[in-house]
């Protein structure tokens, strides 16, 4: 009895395998081809074709393999497809595939390019659209399509069950409105699985950067049959962005040594609608921050909270960015406090005429994605402090003591530091247009305060400023000739130009005249100290010889 039980199994066993053999022997793929895009047309809308070889595997494991597969974009659309696969393995369950079901226990694929594109007029082509009819072969009568179901309930619907979905080589392609090519990303690695009922999927996702560094995402896709929602960690290692954006075409108005070292990690939540960056550390350069990032991918909006540290100070900002896809407009507010100017001008401008410790603070909104976009329009207000630094490329102290000379009909030496220690320096202002205009600039030195106005043009990188500087009353200042006959007037200094190289000048014509009026007075009507002084040289020479000084006779 034992005996011819096995028998009768061996038998099924051989009866089962010479069908699959007949089966795999006897596989038309030409008809498989047709079916798949009638498939992709009535579920995708979209064709979907094998363009290479597609052929069953018995051997290590039973095996459907395609070559060149694509899946076609919509009408209107530049780029050659939404996908391109260049191989597309499925592992299949024989003993299912003999019942006429196709279980698959492993997805591989390889030499994948995904062309993303969103067109001018909004449209993406990676949304999907029911088909109204599914295309039938030639003579034949059109199917229509079946009917409108949400989403999630043609997902629910899907007997799907994966052991692993692995993705090697592949690349994101995104085509924007102005870009002569399109931009690369990739090469991307993906695995995931198993794939089974309601169980969350384990997915990790990487990609390279550099030949040192490697982006990874790895966590779970949880209700991905309904409400598909992403949960997990990003990591970026220290990569070279720079590099890395203008390997992709990008070129970058900024100094070379901007975003060369550049790090992130974050917990991360996604879904349909939001995007979630919690616990996010980011490092560029010199900047380190910390904070949260949330995205509405419904609504094009993104918000930002973010604290840290940049170059030898403290930073914070709150900013949102709303209608990414059409006239985007942004608003910010925050500010940076007790920065190394110097430091933070020279990353950002190549150079820097301000040292000291800084800080600023800001509310300011506009338009625009792009640097000058944002800049034309930017407006709001700003209000910054320098302290314990100096005005490089200038002596105000030469050029007060040059003014006097002058006065007094002789040369002046020139020459100097080429720099002006101050205690202090500050003010406040209102950009708009690109231009921004203050009118309470504050400057203190151990010799002199300055008070005036003025106005920066960001767009031209030109300024022009109007001062005031008072000399200090102090005993050095008193018992220095040259200086001391201009205590109490006020000094008018002129300051114009290119904002790399400015050129600073002192008034002349105005000083002396207000010179000129100041002798006169003390002549006329001394004051009691003056009085008191028993033939003491006068401070200042004649009006004559003011005049006679100024014109060279």
């Amino acid at each position: 009895m034992m005996k011819r039980l096995l028998l009768g199994v061996l038998a099924l066993v051989a009866i089962a395998v010479a069908a699959l053999v007949v089966f795999v022997a006897t596989f038309d793929a030409a008809r498989y081809r047709d079916e798949i895009d009638r498939w992709a047309q009535a579920h995708l809308g979209r064709s979907l074709e094998v363009r290479g070889e597609l052929q069953l595997a018995l051997w290590p494991r039973l095996a459907l393999e395609a070559q060149a597969v694509s899946l076609g974009n919509p009408p209107g659309f530049i780029s050659p497809a939404l996908a391109e696969i260049d191989r597309l393995a499925l592992g299949v369950d024989p003993w299912a595939l003999l019942s006429r079901r196709l279980e698959v226990d492993a997805l591989t694929l390889e030499g994948v390019r995904l062309h993303l594109e969103r067109r001018s007029d909004g449209r993406e082509n990676w949304r999907f659209d029911r088909p109204t009819s599914v295309a039938a072969p030639s003579g034949a009568e059109a199917e229509p399509a079946p009917a409108a179901e949400p989403a999630g309930a043609r997902a629910a619907a899907l007997p799907l069950a994966l052991g692993r979905v692995a993705v090697r080589e592949a690349y994101v392609l995104w085509y924007g409105a102005e870009r002569e090519q399109p931009f690369r990303l990739g090469p991307l690695a993906l695995e995931a699985g198993p794939v089974a009922s309601e169980a969350p999927v384990p997915l990790k996702v990487t990609l390279v950067l550099s030949k040192l560094s490697q982006m990874s995402l790895e966590g779970r896709l949880e209700q991905w049959q309904h409400a598909p929602r992403w949960v997990g960690r990003l990591e970026v290692p220290e990569f070279d962005l720079r590099a890395w954006l203008e390997a992709q075409g990008v070129a970058l108005d900024l100094p070379s040594s901007l975003l060369r070292r550049v790090s992130l990690s974050s917990d991360m939540q996604a879904d349909a609608a939001a995007l979630h960056l919690d616990a996010l550390e980011l490092r560029v350069d010199e900047v380190a921050l910390q904070g949260r990032l949330g995205a509405d991918l419904r609504g094009d909006r993104v918000e930002t909270a973010l604290t840290g540290t940049a170059y030898g100070g403290t930073l914070r900002l709150e900013a949102s960015l709303n209608d990414l896809a059409g006239s985007s407009h942004w608003q910010g507010e925050g500010g940076v406090k007790g920065v190394d100017v110097a430091r933070l001008l020279t990353a950002v401008h190549g150079k820097s005429l301000l040292t000291g410790q800084g800080s600023v603070d800001f509310a300011l909104r506009g338009r625009g994605l792009t640097a000058e976009e944002a800049l034309r329009s930017a407006q709001g207000t700003l209000r910054a402090q320098v302290r314990d630094g100096a005005v490089l490329g200038v002596d105000v102290e030469r050029l007060l003591r040059d003014a006097s000379a002058v006065l007094r009909g002789e040369r002046p030496t020139g020459g100097g530091r080429d720099r002006t220690p101050f205690e202090e320096l500050s003010g406040s202002g209102v950009l708009a247009g690109g231009v921004l205009r203050n009118d309470d600039l504050f400057g203190r030195t151990a010799l002199f305060t300055a008070e005036g106005a003025g106005r920066v043009d960001l767009i031209r990188s030109r300024l022009d400023y109007r001062l005031q500087v008072r000399l200090a009353a102090t005993p050095e200042v008193q018992r220095d000739g040259p200086l001391a006959i201009l205590l109490g007037l006020p000094i008018p200094l002129e300051v114009t130009g290119p904002l790399a190289s400015p050129s600073y000048r002192v008034v002349t014509e105005e000083l002396a005249k207000d010179f000129a009026k100041e002798a006169i007075r003390r002549r006329i009507a001394p004051t009691q100290e003056e009085s008191q002084q028993e033939e003491a040289p006068p401070v200042v020479p004649a009006v004559k010889e003011i005049f006679r000084g100024l014109i060279g006779r």
